[in-house]
């Protein structure tokens, strides 16, 4: 059963994209009938002005590419949020290690039936989504996907939990990818989702962050467009007959409300962008402490001896990890079959942000793209989204601060004389 709150962003996710469409009509009739005909180019008797049909006709032409460009960026936006929004597949649910007794499944089965049928479940979708994988709430021993952690530790760098595993959703059942959020409103994990927008019914995530800010952009542009013409004009109407037009009024109004809020989500989605943090990740940043899993260089395993006078100092995990889950003496003498994946378990400081790059123009490179065109049409998807290379997403200097003060980075080249 949905939440009273999900119940409510759902229901305004619906009912605020046809509310956008009537308010964008009833602008276009503002400006044309209203303002531009009735005022300028066939100016109404009651005016007493001559036509001016060279600014009625600029203002038409103006007025309409920049609605068309917001509609363009708005339908990007809402393909991208409903045809590709980043969603990760749910996974079955994990299968007990170890089945119950005979006895015991009776048992339940007793107890199940005092309740009846009808009794629902308790909603525990928002607690504990990143528990660890190897029990329920009950303790039970489940075994443990390994086949989905390959997605992981072929990776040189990834997000993990203290234990240097990945971050565990136990709502989905699924390993999840770096910066990926379970959204309550679509009970889903999403990739570096951002937030849910009720203005395009749905999750901006990493596939349309990017149009989102293309799109209240060039809505803020339109928006003040908007409110200088109909300011303007309505002012020169009460300065010649004393009065004022009700439809340019409501113009005013409804461009300052729209302005003002696009242009704060501007401001705001900008700042994210030159940061490299989405909005849930945001809420915390100033004491937001990153786990990372960083891959030990082969020339280092034979360091990783306890008895080494080398040995280092950091925690280390082992991969592919057994099937099911080893008490700590059997997990000490597990030993893989195949190639081993050893990485080293580090933590940022609170407040550091292993995802920036160093420079807010690179952040920007990563959700905009690399090119001015990039920046202004709603084309491409963004840079960010390619998660082919060593990592999820590209690390800054964080990282290779750990890196170094970890002894793993390569050993620098003499310099040739």
């Amino acid at each position: 059963m949905a939440r009273p709150d999900k119940r409510i962003n759902l229901a305004v996710a619906r009912a605020i994209p046809p509310f956008l469409l009537c308010v964008s009509v009833y602008a276009c009739y503002i400006v044309t009938k209203p303002l531009c005909i009735d005022y300028l180019i066939h100016p109404l008797p009651k005016y007493h002005r001559s036509s001016r049909v060279g600014a009625g006709a600029a203002i038409l032409a103006v007025f309409y590419i920049l609605l068309i460009v917001v509609i363009i960026t708005y339908l990007r936006l809402l393909y991208n949020v409903i045809r590709n929004p980043g969603y990760l597949t749910r996974a079955p649910p994990p299968i007990k290690g170890q089945d119950t007794e005979p006895s015991d499944r009776n048992h339940h089965k007793k107890r199940r039936s005092r309740k009846g049928r009808t009794a629902e479940k308790p909603d525990n979708t928002e607690i504990d989504v990143e528990r660890s994988p190897d029990g329920n709430a009950n303790g039970d021993a489940y075994l443990l996907d390994t086949t989905s952690l390959e997605n992981f530790y072929t990776k040189d760098v990834f997000v993990c939990q203290e234990d240097g595993r990945p971050l565990y959703c136990s709502t989905c059942c699924h390993y999840k990818p770096d910066r990926a959020h379970h959204c309550r409103e679509v009970d889903r994990c999403v990739l570096k989702m951002d937030h849910f927008c009720p203005w395009v019914g749905g999750v901006v995530s990493e596939t349309s962050f990017k149009f989102f800010i293309q799109f209240v952009f060039y809505t803020m542009v339109f928006c003040v467009f908007s409110l200088i013409v109909c300011a303007t004009f309505t002012a020169e109407i009460k300065r010649d007959t004393g009065g004022a037009n009700v439809h340019l009024a409501i113009g005013i109004g409804l461009s300052t409300l729209f302005g003002l809020f696009t242009f704060g989500m501007t401001l705001s989605s900008l700042q994210l962008a030159m940061l490299n943090l989405s909005t849930i990740e945001n809420l915390n940043r100033r004491s937001a402490v990153w786990t990372l899993a960083i891959r030990v260089p082969d020339r280092m395993l034979a360091r990783l001896n306890p008895e080494s006078r080398w040995a280092p100092t950091f925690r280390t995990i082992t991969y592919p990890l057994p099937p099911t889950p080893l008490d700590p003496e059997a997990a000490r003498d597990y030993q893989p079959a195949g190639k081993q994946h050893v990485f080293a378990i580090l933590q940022t400081l609170p407040g550091e942000n292993p995802f920036d790059l160093g420079s807010p123009f690179k952040n920007l490179q990563q959700v905009l793209g690399y090119s001015i065109i990039d920046w202004f049409l709603p084309l491409k998807q963004s840079p960010c989204a390619d998660r082919t290379g060593e990592s999820f997403y590209e690390l800054g200097p964080v990282v290779s601060r750990l890196k170094k003060e970890a002894g793993l980075e390569p050993p620098r080249e003499p310099a040739s004389t």
